[in-house]
């Protein structure tokens, strides 16, 4: 028996889910069914005009995996639109936002089945446009200059320091200015993820903050604490960090 193919990410329905030639009756028109995940994988190459490794991260799946998707959506919109047939748009393997599965016709419980529970949080900040930078590194600090101490704790923090490592520059991030009323604990995350940073170095940080930061693919470390901005960021280049695998709040 074929194994079930994973859930792929999407965050987006097509608002309609068929189309037709205009002027020819339904019933003498052959059809051409799409999944939801090739209409997805269309949107975020074509529509959103992102790389390719970043829509494959942004729908959870490998580089020939989506490739193999887009070319199958490719194929299915040149026989459409050269045999004159009409569109459908239903079923496939994913799952959408907000933890919503297509297997189960429901919202799923916290940690429960599927791995993209939640994954609604991420590709609506991701499709500005703006990349993952893996040398694009965010510490969480009590103060805007370099000599301030790290911030224990993702949710007090203040200032997100913003630094380039290839050009040895930073930008500083007010926490203050992100809308902590609507998305409490992870709309600083959305706008660290709309900053391109690739890194986060922190003291403790929640489960829905880290949930949000690494279905984006952003690294998570841990392990200067006591230290100042600067000196974080020297212990980073000398691999002295630990990489976090989950929430340690």
């Amino acid at each position: 028996m074929p194994r079930e193919s994973k859930c792929r990410m999407v965050a987006f329905m097509p608002p309609v889910q068929a189309y037709k030639p205009v002027g020819v009756p339904l019933a003498d028109v052959e059809e051409v069914v799409f999944k939801v995940e090739e209409i997805e994988a269309i949107r975020l190459k074509n529509h959103l005009n992102l790389e390719q490794e970043q829509c494959a991260q942004l729908m959870g799946v490998s580089r020939p995996t989506f490739q193999r998707i887009l070319t199958e959506a490719y194929a299915k919109v040149a026989d459409a639109f050269s045999n004159g047939k009409s569109i459908r748009i239903e079923g496939g393997s994913y799952c959408l936002g907000q933890g919503h599965c297509r297997r189960r016709e429901r919202n799923l419980a916290q940690r429960e089945g599927c791995q993209h529970y939640g994954a609604g949080l991420v590709p609506e900040s991701v499709t500005d446009g703006a990349p993952i930078f893996p040398n694009k590194i965010a510490v969480c600090a009590n103060g805007s200059d370099p000599s301030a101490v790290i911030e224990e704790r993702f949710g007090r923090c203040t200032h997100f320091m913003v630094w380039d490592l290839n050009s040895k520059t930073f930008e500083v991030l007010n926490s203050r200015e992100s809308d902590h009323y609507n998305s409490p604990g992870t709309s600083i995350a959305k706008r660290l993820i709309q900053a391109g940073v690739g890194s986060l170095i922190v003291g403790h940080i929640g489960p829905q903050a880290f949930k949000v930061l690494k279905q984006a693919h952003v690294r998570i470390y841990t392990g200067a604490s006591g230290k100042s901005i600067t000196q974080t960021i020297a212990m980073f280049e000398a691999n002295e960090l630990t990489e976090l695998e989950s929430a340690n709040s």
